[in-house]
């Protein structure tokens, strides 16, 4: 125990029942501010993270070839440029099922009932 903890236990020794108490009481009120606190800042960072999608401009382009390539008119070039958008978009669906889940066992709940809370559809993004 460092010089810190053990002079603070020693002054602790020293309060009557009734004073201990409302110590303690104190105490276990802070760790739990810091508990909720530190899983409050969790959930904000996985919900960013689950969230994160590819840019507006990127998500455009991924339509327009996806729609040429429905109509068949889309060149090779294309064709490429369209793989790589399709495995930007995979990645970022693989690591938003991870976040989910690790947000699921933050929150004590199943990954489907997390989504059914978060209005979240993974087939339609």
């Amino acid at each position: 125990m460092s010089t810190t903890m053990s002079t603070l236990f020693h002054e602790v020794e020293r309060l009557d029942n009734r004073s201990l108490d409302i110590f303690i009481d104190n105490v276990m009120s802070l760790r739990v501010r810091r508990e909720v606190s530190n899983q409050q800042r969790q959930e904000a960072l996985l919900l960013e993270k689950i969230n994160k999608s590819l840019p507006l401009k990127q998500v455009e382009r991924f339509r327009m070839l996806n729609k040429k390539r429905l109509d068949e008119t889309l060149i090779a070039s294309e064709y490429d440029e369209l793989l790589i958008l399709l495995e930007k978009t995979e990645k970022l669906n693989t690591n938003r099922v991870k976040y989910l889940a690790a947000l699921a066992r933050l929150r004590n709940v199943s990954v489907r009932e997390l989504m059914k809370q978060l209005d979240i559809n993974l087939a339609n993004g």
